[in-house]
């Protein structure tokens, strides 16, 4: 395919790559498609970007520059066939690597192992990798190592992800900078008018790693002292879609038992749209429950909570500990008791519950607005070229 040129402008261009095969979509894309949107809009008059990525919904589009190319039909053909899979993603970046050359910097989500690959294809312009999960604690101290000499800058979405390879490289620790997520507070705000009394909200995708069937596991018991209680399952297996798999038939089966026999309050809304749907649901709870098993780097939905000054009771691991602090309730989510004796009593003393609710909006304003972020990651920008 012939190069094009970057966007004409006096404003340094940078192009973003989009990880794997995620939609630039405000209903189909996930946290990474979200933070991109949220940060570059807030940083249009000062930066020339276009985002790079797979085909993407027209309707539900973004409005920043997004291109894509013809080899993505490729590699989702790639993607289907067993011995090809490996390619797929490193394909596509082949086909654009003669555009890339035309950027001054060139922004990765979540791929380290694309920044040796862009520096062999030729491209000598400033690369900032941005983690948002856990990709190289597992490399050897050599691998962290090349890996520093070959980037600009490693962004890091919380203290905690830094930690899991500090010990090993200081030459990448030594480029890493925490750039937090964050939450659209024009979007996400309180509406203490809305509020629904001993209302237990959960928010995520619904598999294995979410915790859903322990948050079940842990309202039953909450039921014993507060058998009015609510709980609101928001989310489906995939972006965007509704559908069946076995840990959605299991989520289900508890919650149709526990409705036979403790006569339960439990509603699915099924798949939510981030920003038409989803404020309104943390304003009405009481309580947001973040149940994850896996080590999550930061959670964007507690911050979005924190937002509606909705109390957060989350998972004492990983990054969570670091979004919440002590304005919410940590908790070993693999324990159904202590689960449920820290929902019960925050809703058995709704004035406890609503200061750290209020914690929660001071300690969001203050550490996690997007226009926070999108400072700070103009600041690192800066900092690289």
């Amino acid at each position: 395919m012939t190069a094009k040129s970057a966007p004409r402008s006096n404003r340094r261009s940078v192009a973003v790559l989009l990880s794997g095969r995620e939609q630039f979509s405000s209903y189909f894309g996930g946290a990474v498609a979200r933070w991109t949107y949220e940060v570059y809009s807030r940083l249009n008059d000062q930066l020339a970007v276009t985002v790079f990525g797979f085909p993407t919904d027209k309707k539900t589009l973004y409005p920043l520059r997004h291109e894509t190319n013809p080899v993505s039909h490729l590699c989702l053909i790639a993607s289907r066939l067993p011995g090809a899979r490996r390619y797929e993603e490193m394909l596509w970046l082949r086909a654009l690597a003669g555009e890339l050359r035309n950027y001054d910097v060139i922004h990765l989500h979540n791929r380290p192992q694309w920044v040796g690959a862009l520096r062999d294809m030729g491209y000598a312009g400033a690369i900032i990798l941005h983690l948002h999960n856990d990709h190289v604690s597992h490399w050897p101290s050599p691998d962290l190592d090349s890996l520093a000499g070959r980037l600009d800058h490693l962004a890091v979405c919380s203290e905690y992800l830094r930690s899991k390879f500090v010990a090993k490289s200081p030459a990448l620790t030594a480029k890493t900078q925490v750039v937090h997520n964050g939450a659209d507070l024009k979007l996400f705000y309180p509406r203490e008018d809305l509020r629904e009394p001993k209302t237990i909200l959960f928010v995520g995708c619904l598999n294995k790693q979410k915790g859903v069937l322990q948050l079940l596991h842990a309202y039953e018991r909450v039921l014993e002292a507060h058998p009015d209680a609510k709980l609101v399952i928001g989310g489906a297996a995939g972006y965007g879609k509704d559908h069946d798999t076995e840990y959605v038939r299991q989520i289900r089966d508890l919650a149709q038992r526990l409705s036979r026999h403790n006569r339960a309050d439990i509603h699915f809304t099924g798949y939510l749209d981030h920003s038409a749907d989803l404020p309104l649901r943390f304003q009405k709870a009481t309580i947001f429950a973040c149940p994850s098993l896996y080590n999550e780097a930061f959670g964007m939905v507690n911050a979005e909570a924190m937002a509606c000054a909705t109390t957060v009771v989350g998972a004492d691991r990983a990054g969570i500990p670091e979004v919440i602090g002590d304005a919410g309730r940590l908790v070993d989510p693999e324990n159904p008791d202590q689960f449920a004796a820290a929902i019960s009593e925050l809703l058995a003393k709704p004035q406890d519950c609503r200061r750290l609710g209020e914690a929660g909006y001071e300690r969001c304003r203050r550490m996690f607005d997007w226009r926070i972020s999108a400072q700070n990651w103009m600041n690192l920008l800066d900092a690289c070229c």
